[in-house]
Formats: structure tokens, C-alpha cells, sequence
């Protein structure tokens, strides 16, 4: 690292120095390092719909108004999300991905020094956003099952802690938060963040609590089961209260034209869309069975369109390498807890035919 230059002495310390968020790379750069060709790479490790988007999605992408800027209110949007999520509008914020919301709850609640809660292995944008915010992480860690240690969470909560993030199902260990276990952190009265993105997988959801807690945020995304996580849109349930002062310190046009044109298009296809979830949820399916029968590798169960795997006899990284030589890429983890494990989202059927070969010459 090169001397600290009078750039970096104006910079904000915690920024300056952070440890950041590593996103997956393009299929391209994939193909480059494998020494293979970019059509032959299958991406299984992003937990993209590997079906893309619908047709009827990219054709509403024709002719839109480019040259004007987005409804800063996202009218369209939320009246159309409150027809899907049964919520009324004014609980409902769309965010550029579930990212954005994340940010803005940081934003919102926490000050540097003051605590945020997740439980690791989790999605590492919890703790990147906190890391930004310069406040302090309090990663629990799971249990042998992967289920939150709620003794353990409640312990970790002291008068400086904000905000609690949990994803249900979790990423990347595929198992849902129990609704005691919610409610046993919605009565501390800190904000708890739900991250339910993987919802239309799961068809589970603690969206009825918000009814009794207004500190409940449900976060939930297009990019999975909609197969358009290019476009970033996601999204928020809460109570009219906390929406109301998101929508305050929000970007005024955070979703774009596109986005805005590709989730109305989505919403009218859901059926469709959710046919192609089930293909998913299939295939991760057919992809347990194989598992059960096949020695040196086991699974936990998973309630996404994703699997996290067990190797007995390889590390994370062996096991990764040897799945890239046939083109699979699937998603590795730097926490010790996993260093045997890897992540394999949902393929198509075809896909799933060359992991499953893959799988079965490298174990």
C-alpha cells in the first residue's frame, strides 16, 4: 500500500480503510480465469433466475421515455406492489435492489458507534452497510442447524444497538426465521429487517406481523424470481410510519424508468414468473436427491432456489476449482464455519444435468 496521500487524509477513516463487499464477476472475467469460453460458462453462483427475463418483460423496455425523469413518488409502482403484497401503498418503498434499503435504514437509525446485529453466515451487505455507517457489528453466530442462537442475540443487545438483520431464508444456508424467534426481537423494540428476498421460493413470510409491530421492515426483490437483478429494484414493507421518513431520505428518482417498466411488466406476469420458480425449486429438488445418493457430499435443507453443500473430503476451494474446470462456477465463502461448503443456486434442467455429472467426477 502506497503512503497515505492528502487525498486520503481529507477522507473519512472508516471509508478510506474498508473492508468491502465482493459481488460475483461477469461471465467474461469467469471464463478468462477457467481458460474456457464465455458461452460455456453456467453461472450458479448468484442465485440468478437462469431463465432471464421474460419476453414480455424486455418488450415493455421498448420506447420508454428516456428523457424524463421517474415518478419521485413511485406511484405506479407502489400501487401496483400493494396489489401483490396485499399491504397498503403507503407501507410499501422501492429501492434500486434491497441494497438501497439497507443503506437507507442505516442512514435512518444508526450513528457511528452504535451496534447492528445480523448472524453469521449471512448475506455480507449487513455488515458492509454497517462498516459504512462506522458502527459496530455484532455478527452471532448460528447454531449447528444454522438457526439463530436467540438466547445469544438477546444477550448481544445492549442500549447501542439499532438494528437487526435476518434473512429468511437465509443466504447462503437456505433455512427460514421462526415467527418466535421475530417476535422475541421485535419486543426489544429495535428495528428488525427481515430479508425475505427468496420469498417466492420459500412462500413463507412474517408479513402479517406488521400489523403489530411497527419497527418490523420486510425486504424483498425482483432480481431472483423475476430474473432481472440487472435492473435493481427491490423493495420494503413496513409500517406507514417508518416508510414515510424512508421516502423522505430516499433519492428522489432511485428507479429508473426501465426498472419501473420491468416490474409493472413482472407484477402483470407473475404467473408465468412464478411457473419458472417452481422449475427452480424443482431442480434444487432433483439436485437433494442425487445428493443423498452420492458419497463425500451432503447438503442442508434449503428453503431458496439455492443449496448450500457440504464436501467431506475437499475443501471449499478444491471443490470450487474442480466444478469451474467443467464450467460451473457456484459461490465460496471466507468464513472458517464454511470452509468445506459451497453454494449452488437452481439451473435449468440442462444445467442441472452438468452439475450433477460435474459433481459426481469431482467428488
Amino acid at each position: 500500500m502506497p503512503p497515505e496521500s492528502r487525498l486520503e487524509k481529507l477522507m473519512r477513516p472508516h471509508m478510506a480503510e474498508i473492508a468491502t463487499y465482493h459481488g460475483v464477476d461477469p461471465s467474461e472475467e469467469l471464463a478468462r480465469s477457467a481458460g474456457i469460453k464465455p458461452e460455456d460458462v453456467i453461472r450458479l453462483n448468484a442465485n440468478e433466475n437462469p431463465y432471464g427475463p421474460l419476453d414480455k418483460i424486455s418488450a415493455a423496455l421498448s420506447g420508454l421515455p428516456l428523457h424524463l425523469y421517474p415518478d419521485p413518488n413511485q406511484r405506479k409502482l407502489r400501487s401496483a406492489l400493494s396489489e401483490y403484497t396485499g399491504q397498503p401503498a403507503e407501507r410499501i418503498i422501492a429501492g434500486a435492489g434491497g441494497d438501497e434499503i439497507i443503506d437507507l435504514l442505516m442512514r435512518l437509525f444508526v450513528e457511528r458507534g452504535q451496534k447492528v446485529l445480523d448472524c453469521e453466515p449471512t448475506f455480507g451487505m449487513y455488515a458492509f452497510s454497517a462498516r459504512q455507517a462506522d458502527a459496530v457489528i455484532a455478527s452471532v453466530p448460528r447454531n449447528e442447524t444454522w438457526d439463530i442462537d436467540i438466547k445469544a442475540m438477546l444477550e448481544a443487545i445492549d442500549d447501542s444497538a439499532r438494528i437487526v438483520f435476518l434473512a429468511s431464508p437465509n443466504n447462503p444456508t437456505g433455512n427460514l426465521l421462526t415467527e418466535e424467534d421475530a417476535r422475541a426481537l421485535l419486543e426489544t423494540g429495535l428495528v428488525v429487517c427481515v430479508d425475505e428476498t427468496y420469498y417466492e421460493f420459500s412462500n413463507s413470510t412474517l408479513a402479517p406481523l406488521l400489523e403489530e409491530y411497527e419497527n418490523l421492515v420486510i425486504l424483498r426483490s425482483f432480481s431472483k424470481w423475476a430474473g432481472i437483478a440487472g435492473l435493481r429494484v427491490g423493495y420494503a414493507l413496513a409500517s406507514a410510519r417508518l416508510i414515510s421518513h424512508l421516502m423522505d431520505i430516499k433519492q428522489p428518482y432511485n428507479i429508473n424508468i426501465a426498472g419501473e417498466a420491468a416490474v409493472l411488466a413482472a407484477l402483470r406476469h407473475q404467473g408465468e414468473l412464478l411457473e419458472r420458480a417452481a422449475i427452480l425449486i424443482e431442480q434444487r429438488q432433483r439436485l437433494e436427491s442425487v445428493l443423498d445418493d452420492t458419497d463425500g457430499v451432503s447438503y442442508y435443507p434449503s428453503r431458496g432456489n439455492f443449496l448450500l453443500c457440504r464436501f467431506e473430503r475437499l475443501t471449499a476451494e478444491e471443490a470450487y476449482v474442480g466444478l469451474a474446470r467443467h464450467g460451473i462456477f457456484v459461490r465460496k465463502f471466507p468464513q472458517t464455519v464454511l470452509s468445506n461448503s459451497l453454494r449452488i443456486s437452481s439451473g435449468t434442467p440442462e444445467q442441472t444435468d452438468r452439475l450433477i455429472d460435474a459433481l459426481r467426477s469431482v467428488v
